[in-house]
């Protein structure tokens, strides 16, 4: 069953230039959710109650995004996305999971991994749904006044290119800070989560140990064997407020990561940041990469905390993906005259000498299809410059060095972030 329900345009003259929204859930009632929440966003709402009947209306006609139910019976969300990615004329439509909170974080890993840009818990937020739901129809309107555009002025092919390229680094932008902004409030959560259970074990802990020592002072002189279980007891207790300890200093690393989405422009602290973002990427470190920090003067910064935790994240990834072995990963930071350094360099196998001007190219990627987007260094090249800095990749006698830099003072461009 697919149905179209049309919408009188409020926004566009040509009535052949509008977006389209198709909703794929089993259940005739999520659907028709759907369709009351999306009510009076200028676009065309097409619904379909399977994944085949989904997989259909793609090859039909084109859509700015496309709304998935995980949970569906014959084809689930999982395999309509892995089919939809595979072909070529619908592997570029945006796909936004929808799922119940259960089994958030599982679909969040298989959802990225299936190529999906987003995913939506149930009960599903109307002010969030709407929000996305918006983002990726300007997208689509923006690719529509593109073509129209080229088809009227041919003639000028230098600025229609250079239009394009803005507007596939703007939707690359949005896309990945749409991701983050989940990522960021997933962390989030996580910790909020941890941090309650934590700080009920570490009270408790302490009202154990009062009571051990209270109860050891009337029991008076203990013989070998008792005492032997009262030393083991008391080494127990000791290593859990050990362990406890190392918990909470994740769940502090862990919010201070959960930043992603804020784009206030504020002084951080350049090392606590940079901690964190360590924290984050630690399984991939541990037993093979080591770390190698340091942290100069002055530790804070003024930038937007969120994106620049992106950009030196995305660095410290790439130089970790250049390691294949054993390597170092070494992180400096501090001020260099006027401007403040961050500086990541790796032991990798550096970058090719024919590649290493396009690295900052929106989609430009040297690794296998399906392990890169090529929107990492993009990404942290628009971060830095919309800081007034620059940002500069070199090949050393071993490995790649990358330098941000960002002018010291204030920022007349602290405004123009977002």
């Amino acid at each position: 069953m697919t149905r179209a329900r049309p919408r009188r345009s409020t926004s566009w003259q040509d009535a052949n230039v509008r977006p389209s929204v198709l909703a794929v859930d089993d259940v005739a009632a999520n659907l028709l959710t759907l369709d009351a929440l999306l009510e009076g966003l200028d676009c065309d709402v097409v619904q379909a109650n399977s994944g085949e009947a989904a997989l259909r209306l793609l090859l039909k006609r084109q859509f700015a995004v496309m709304l998935l139910d995980v949970q569906m019976p014959l084809m689930d969300g999982y395999e309509v996305a892995a089919h939809a990615r595979s072909n070529p004329a619908t592997r570029d439509v945006p796909i936004i999971f929808l799922t119940a909170a259960s089994d958030s974080e599982e679909t969040a890993l298989k959802a990225y991994g299936t190529g999906a840009v987003d995913f939506l818990l149930k009960p599903l937020n109307p002010t969030i749904l709407r929000s996305k739901v918006s983002v990726f129809l300007e997208l689509w309107r923006r690719r529509e006044q593109l073509a129209l555009a080229m088809t009227r002025l041919e003639s000028k092919s230098s600025d229609l290119e250079e239009a394009y390229r803005q507007l596939k680094e703007t939707q690359a932008q949005l896309v990945q800070t749409a991701k983050m902004a989940s990522l960021g409030q997933l962390v989030a959560g996580v910790a909020h989560e941890i941090n309650n259970p934590l700080s009920f074990c570490l009270s408790h802990l302490k009202t154990a140990r009062k009571s051990l020592d209270a109860a050891l002072e009337g029991l008076g002189e203990l013989t070998a064997p008792v005492q032997q279980h009262w030393d083991r007891a008391q080494n127990r207790l000791v290593e859990m407020e050990l362990g406890l300890a190392r918990i909470a200093d994740l769940v502090v690393k862990l919010r201070t990561f959960s930043r992603l989405d804020e784009g206030e422009f504020k002084l951080i602290s350049v090392k606590e940041s940079i901690l964190a973002l360590l924290t984050i990427v630690g399984h991939r470190l541990a037993g093979r990469i080591e770390v190698v920090t340091e942290f100069g003067e002055p530790d804070t910064l003024a930038c937007a905390a969120g994106l620049m935790n992106q950009a030196v994240m995305n660095l410290v990834v790439n130089a970790i993906d250049a390691m294949e072995g054993q390597g170092t990963l070494t992180i400096s930071t501090g001020a260099d005259g006027d401007v403040y350094r961050i500086v990541v360099a790796d032991t990798g196998t550096g970058i090719p000498a024919e590649v290493l001007e396009r690295v900052f190219e929106p989609f430009f990627t040297t690794k296998p299809v399906g392990e890169g987007t090529g929107l990492g260094l993009s990404l942290a090249y628009s971060t830095v410059k919309k800081h007034g800095g620059t940002l500069t990749l070199e090949n050393r006698e071993r490995g790649t060095r990358a330098s941000i830099c960002i002018p010291l003072g204030p920022s007349p461009i602290a405004k123009n972030l977002l």
